[in-house]
């Protein structure tokens, strides 16, 4: 394992002067050395004391900063020996023409969906357009948060043609997993079409859901599944909090 000598000496000063707290600045720094591999997985940070005099801070802003990066998953305190740079996070693969995607089915197979809202609403003309549907078609919208392990979340948003797949509201709350509820549906194997990757701040029924605050920015995984004979099936946003997974897209 290694220790902290290959830490950066000279990290990048704060600014007193600005309106962002100097703990979030200081977590910015140590996150940005942990996501670009220059701090990498088991190892050590510098100690509290060590960061103080590097910052010129007390000990409570630089504890705050460790703390929200425990709360990321990305280090972990160990009692007498220190902090430590945690493994890598999941990794969401989008590989060419896949079936669905290793997220989506890890969060289908662990059955721990909870719908949050079930409503119905008229299909603008953009998602009329990718479920290839008219427009106006009434949509089933289904809100839900599953998870899989302590720390990845998803808050999703699931829109399906209403007259092809009433009921599915239930069958997701009866068995949880919103790929079994397709299934019964004769929809078994579903295809990714199409994956967008974007980054907002979260709406507060997100926020509250994925136990984060409402300044801290989303990560928001859009797509377009079909059956195997090319239909499209669900329209989806997955929104993850940001830092929980990396997302890897192949080339063909």
């Amino acid at each position: 394992m290694n220790d902290c000598s290959s830490v950066p000496e000279s990290w990048p000063s704060i600014d007193r002067s600005g309106s962002a707290p100097l703990w979030r600045q200081i977590l910015s720094d140590i996150e940005f050395e942990i996501r670009s591999g220059l701090i990498g997985a088991g190892q050590k940070l510098p100690s509290e004391l060590e960061l103080t005099r590097r910052y010129g801070v007390n000990r409570h802003t630089v504890r705050m900063a460790l703390l929200k990066l425990a709360d990321k998953g990305l280090v972990v305190s160990r009692q007498g020996v220190g902090v430590f740079v945690t493994n890598e996070h999941a990794e969401y693969r989008v590989p060419p023409r896949s079936n669905s995607t290793e997220l989506e089915q890890a969060m289908d197979d662990a059955r721990t969906g909870e719908l949050i809202a079930s409503y119905r609403r008229p299909a603008p003309a953009c998602l009329a357009d990718l479920l290839q549907i008219d427009e106006g078609s009434e949509l089933l919208v289904l809100e839900t948060l599953r998870q899989n392990g302590p720390r990845l979340l998803a808050y999703g948003y699931h829109y399906f043609e209403a007259a092809r797949f009433a009921g599915l509201d239930a069958a997701f709350v009866r068995l949880r997993s919103l790929s079994g509820a397709l299934a019964e549906r004769g929809c078994r194997i579903l295809r990714r079409r199409a994956t967008w990757i974007d980054a907002r701040m979260p709406r507060k029924v997100e926020a509250n859901a994925l136990s984060i605050d409402l300044d801290e920015p989303v990560i928001v995984l859009s797509y377009v599944d079909e059956n195997v004979d090319g239909q499209p099936v669900i329209y989806g946003n997955s929104v993850l909090r940001g830092g929980s997974v990396r997302v890897r897209v192949e080339a063909a």
